[in-house]
């Protein structure tokens, strides 16, 4: 039995490398050797088991955001074949539903697809659905493939909010999906202003070409009012990239009249009332990931998205859990992206 290399979590903010089997591709399924993986928030999210929400079983593996090189697949895959280079969607879907035939697969109709299970990258090997699955361009290189998640999910959200090159966008966050963010919106030619940051990360968005970084002085500061003195009416359009209850906040203190906020996660009830939604007619945009994948590829290929340089630390994967700690940690305000160097290409 061939085994490789793997993190697994054994509890929270515990992971090992361990050695596993080798999983085989079945029906519609490819075996990716993985090349590179880029942890973000959700990861953090996971690595934490943040209020017991998202591991309820120990152990498992973590990893979503990856890139790396087909090694085998499965009966009745034709989308790739072995030696292709690839990146995945996050999340699986039938590919026969209304939505997904209409492109909308990260909306799939089918009760099986509601909640998939999380994809498990940071091992030498993993198991993806063909579905999931998109080539390459030449230009893109699997620390570009590796960083996807949030350029998807800014493109789904400016795609919902029909805004236009020229106007003005509010970033609220400039963690690793804000940042994505920033780099989506000054590639499509929007005027952004970023909100948030306490070190080094105010600075990458900057360098990714925000107009303006509004600053905190200290975590979760309420900055709103200085967001406001730069555009005093409220902006038109805000995307909320932190899942946190400082985030909401933020996003909706500054969203102006007919404004449309883009939420990407969080917990508790939003704060304000439908009252509050009434009197601005707000337009409250749900962001489950996305399916712009080849889109944002595109962008990556073509030059006008680079977020290589908020790559802060490279590490081997035998040193995961040196990552993780570096992102969980005290200087974690001044760390851009990680990435796991999984494999050798």
């Amino acid at each position: 039995m061939q085994t490789m290399r793997a993190a697994r979590l054994t509890g929270p903010g515990q992971l090992e490398i361990v050695d596993v089997p080798v999983p085989q591709p079945g029906p519609g399924e490819v075996l990716v050797r993985v090349i590179a993986y880029a942890p973000y928030g959700t990861d953090v999210g996971v690595y934490l088991n943040r209020g017991g929400r998202y591991i309820s079983r120990y152990p498992v593996g973590i990893g979503a955001d990856f890139s790396g090189i087909v090694a085998a697949v499965g009966p009745d895959v034709s989308q790739v074949a072995v030696g292709d280079r690839v990146s995945a969607l996050s999340l699986d879907h039938c590919g026969s539903c209304a939505n997904c035939l209409r492109g909308r697969t990260n909306l799939c109709l089918d009760p099986g697809y509601a909640n998939p299970p999380r994809q498990w990258c940071c091992q030498q090997y993993t198991l993806v659905s063909a579905r999931k699955l998109a080539r390459l361009p030449e230009g893109v290189g699997f620390e570009d493939a590796a960083m996807l998640a949030g350029i998807v999910d800014a493109l789904n959200a400016y795609e919902k909010f029909g805004i236009a090159p020229g106007q003005t966008l509010a970033v609220i966050g400039v963690g690793a999906m804000g940042l994505s963010a920033v780099a989506t919106a000054v590639a499509l030619g929007y005027d952004v202003i970023a909100i948030g940051g306490t070190g080094k990360r105010a600075d990458l968005a900057s360098r990714l070409g925000a107009r303006h970084v509004v600053r905190l002085g200290r975590h979760g500061e309420d900055v709103s009012g200085t967001a406001l003195e730069i555009m005093p009416g409220g902006f038109p359009f805000v995307i909320e990239t932190t899942a946190t209850e400082w985030g909401l906040r933020q996003a909706f203190a500054i969203a102006g009249m007919d404004a449309a906020v883009a939420v990407t996660g969080g917990t508790g009830m939003l704060p304000l009332t439908g009252w509050d939604v009434v009197q601005r007619e707000l337009r409250i945009l749900g962001i489950r990931a996305g399916h712009h994948q080849e889109q944002a590829l595109a962008l990556i290929a073509e030059r006008r998205i680079d977020l290589k340089p908020t790559i802060a630390a490279r590490f081997p994967l035998e040193r995961t859990r040196e990552a993780f700690e570096l992102l969980t940690g005290e200087t974690a305000a001044d760390i851009g992206r990680i990435v796991i160097q999984v494999n050798e290409t």
